[in-house]
Order: structure tokens, then C-alpha cells, then sequence
């Protein structure tokens, strides 16, 4: 009996615990469920966003996965979060790694903090630094100085059509600094030192270390970055929406998916094919996911 009235007091509490937590929740439904499960009911009408307009089917669909201008956004997409998850996570392990071997604590200290200052300007004030001062104008830009100092001629890096794909990916040199990097710094920091000084006796060098026994042991933090890396990737379009606006020319050389999307809900008012390109986006998007899942859920366990 006794047994029984504390199973019912249980469960009293927690429907408590359920009815507190119920304020969460519905806001999360509306602000967060919602709107998804809206967007992928949309990707099936004609919608121009003022209203729902007529269901049309799989027509939005195929108009995405018919049009050319898309497959190249999806080429340009997979090059830029390519490159960009190479380039900026080579140098902020890099970064990391010298940073944890710096023997002086106190310098160690300020640099961590110095790398973390940019974090505060706004991304579109080093996107503007970018255009105005280090790759434009053609005569007086930055990048175009040194060209012409080692006998180069100008180029308009952003208005070249051969070369805004590769001035996209060099934009934010060197790469390193911010989160990224003091979560590989925090990596490290958490390898046990016991393990370190084995290591050590074993003969192995600091590359060797590198690739040995720090890279296996920060297998959760690559596995988080590549989830969150190809999110991003396929969902950044700031660079097209300030600087390219998916050009040069006509036939988008730096256009990616997410502008693509932007052009047609507030462009041309064609919400229902914007937000299938949004779901499309959206699969993409977990397929890659659940794949890495299970390549990182194989990795842990070969650690």
C-alpha cells in the first residue's frame, strides 16, 4: 500500500513538471515548428506570400530540380563549404595547437583574448572591409597593390566571373581565431597529461602526437563541426546578398542555394518555389547529417 501512494505522488509530480514546462514548449511550436512545417505545406501551392494560393503539387519541385541555375548553385554551394571547412579548420587546429603548446600561461592568455576580439564586429562590417579595402577598387585595393608590385595586372575580384569563386573562399584570411578555435583549445586542454607524457616516452614527436593521439581524441569536436559546417554552408548567402548578388552575369557564377531562395520569396513574390527549394535544402541537409552520424559513430568506436 505504502509502495503504491508514493507511485501515485510520482506521478502527481510529474504532470506537474509537464504543465511548468508547457509554457516552453508552445512557444518553441509556434516560433520554431511551426514555421518549418508552414514553409514545406507552401513548397506544394503557388503562394506569392500574401496568400496560400492553389496546391500544385510536385510542380515547384520540378521546376527546382529541372532548372540548370540550381545544380550550379548546389556545385558553388559544395566548393565554398568545402573549402571553407578545410581552410578554416586547418588553421584554427593549427591555432589551437600552438597556443597549447605555449609554455607562458600569461601569453597564452592574451592571445586567446585577441583572437576572440574579432568576434564582436558584425560579420557585414568585415564583409565591406573585404570589398572596399582589400580586393576593390581594381586600382587601389589591397590585394590588387600587391599584384602590381610583383608585375600582376588588376583584376575586379568580385566582378570576375573566373575569379569570384575563389575571392569568396579568400575572403576572411587567415581564418583562424573565434569559437572554433577555443573549442579545439578546450580539446586539448582536456586530453589527459598522463597520456601526454606516454606519448612523449614512446619517442613520438609533436606531428605525430598531432595526427595520433590528437586529432582520434577530438573526434566529438570534428564530428560537431562538420554537422554545423554543412548547415551553414548550405544555408550562408551573405557574401551573394551584399557583394555578388549571385553574379557576376547571368549565369550565377557565385550564386548559391539560400540566395536563390531569397531572390524568389522577395524578388519575384514566388514563395512556393522558394520554399521548395528551402525543403530540398532541408533533406539535403539530414541525409548529410544521419551520414555523418554513423562515419562519426564508427570513428568513436575505432578510437
Amino acid at each position: 500500500m505504502t509502495g503504491q501512494i508514493i507511485l501515485n505522488k510520482q506521478k502527481r509530480c510529474q504532470w506537474r513538471a509537464y504543465i511548468w514546462i508547457l509554457p516552453a514548449f508552445a512557444l518553441l511550436a509556434v516560433f520554431c515548428f511551426y514555421p518549418p512545417v508552414y514553409a514545406i505545406a507552401l513548397s506544394f501551392s503557388d503562394s506569392d506570400g500574401v496568400t496560400f494560393g492553389n496546391i500544385v503539387g510536385f510542380a515547384n519541385f520540378a521546376s527546382v530540380l529541372g532548372d540548370g541555375m540550381f545544380w550550379k548553385s548546389m556545385g558553388n554551394v559544395f566548393i565554398i563549404t568545402i573549402a571553407g571547412f578545410l581552410t578554416g579548420h586547418v588553421a584554427n587546429i593549427l591555432l589551437a595547437e600552438l597556443l597549447f603548446h605555449l609554455r607562458n600561461k600569461l601569453a597564452g592568455s592574451v592571445y586567446r583574448f585577441l583572437f576572440v576580439v574579432p568576434l564582436v564586429v558584425p560579420g557585414i562590417v568585415g564583409m565591406m572591409i573585404w570589398q572596399r579595402i582589400v580586393f576593390t577598387p581594381e586600382t587601389t585595393g589591397l590585394v590588387n597593390q600587391i599584384v602590381q608590385m610583383f608585375g600582376g595586372s588588376a583584376k575586379g575580384w568580385y566582378s570576375d566571373e573566373k575569379m569570384v569563386m575563389l575571392t569568396i573562399i579568400l575572403t576572411g584570411f587567415p581564418w583562424g581565431g573565434g569559437t572554433t578555435m577555443l573549442i579545439y583549445l578546450a580539446g586539448l586542454q582536456g586530453i589527459p597529461p598522463e597520456l601526454a607524457d606516454a606519448n612523449k616516452l614512446d619517442g613520438l614527436g609533436a606531428w605525430k602526437q598531432v595526427f595520433t593521439m590528437h586529432l582520434p581524441l577530438m573526434v566529438g569536436q570534428l564530428k560537431y563541426f562538420l554537422v554545423t559546417g554543412v548547415i551553414q554552408g548550405l544555408q550562408n548567402f551573405n557574401l551573394q546578398l551584399i557583394i555578388t548578388h549571385g553574379g557576376p552575369g547571368v549565369d550565377g557564377a557565385s550564386n548559391v542555394p539560400g540566395y536563390m531562395m531569397y531572390d524568389y520569396a522577395f524578388m519575384q513574390s514566388k514563395y512556393g518555389i522558394s520554399c521548395a527549394i528551402g525543403t530540398v535544402m532541408f533533406i539535403i541537409t539530414l541525409v548529410l547529417t544521419v551520414i555523418n552520424r554513423r562515419i562519426g559513430k564508427n570513428a568513436e568506436e575505432v578510437f
